[in-house]
């Protein structure tokens, strides 16, 4: 109770800051920024950006926190997410092991915005990613396809 009153606490102090950082630069005005003067926009905009790295490390660290918390006090749902974790985990080692080759890159120069060419290694892992997604939504629509299906056939 204590770690929510100060997450709480936390989460307002922020809001201030970044309400008096957002009227600060509403008060700049628009043109102020778009040109700089006076490097105005190191001072308006940074800011908030930084705020904003800080409010996102805080929720993360939050949910990261709260997550590990909640299924230590469950036993159950730890044997759930630890079997989903391994699911998904099976369905990349079928992505890679099965479908991916990388043979984009070993055929085809593949040159990236950097000026670097893509690896035969980076190439598959782009394989395995997208086949894992091809694979999950195919679970996913059939799952639902699955569950209309039996509904239909109970009535």
């Amino acid at each position: 109770m204590i770690l929510h009153k100060i997450l709480k606490y936390l989460v307002i102090l922020l809001s201030v800051i970044a309400a008096a950082f957002f009227v600060y630069t509403i008060a700049s005005g628009d043109d102020a920024i778009e040109i700089d003067e006076n490097g105005i926009q190191g001072s308006t905009v940074v800011p908030l950006m930084y705020l904003s790295y800080i409010m996102l490390a805080v929720i993360v660290a939050a949910v990261v926190l709260f997550l590990f918390v909640n299924l230590a006090s469950n036993p159950k749902a730890l044997k759930k997410s630890l079997l989903s974790v391994g699911i998904f985990l099976v369905v990349v080692g079928i992505s890679y092991i099965v479908f991916a080759d990388g043979s984009d890159a070993a055929n085809n120069a593949i040159e990236l915005d950097n000026g670097e060419y893509l690896s035969e290694s980076g190439s598959k892992w782009i394989d395995v990613s997208i086949y894992t997604f091809y694979i999950l939504a195919i679970l996913a629509v059939g799952s639902i396809i699955w569950s209309g299906a039996t509904k239909l056939v109970k009535k």
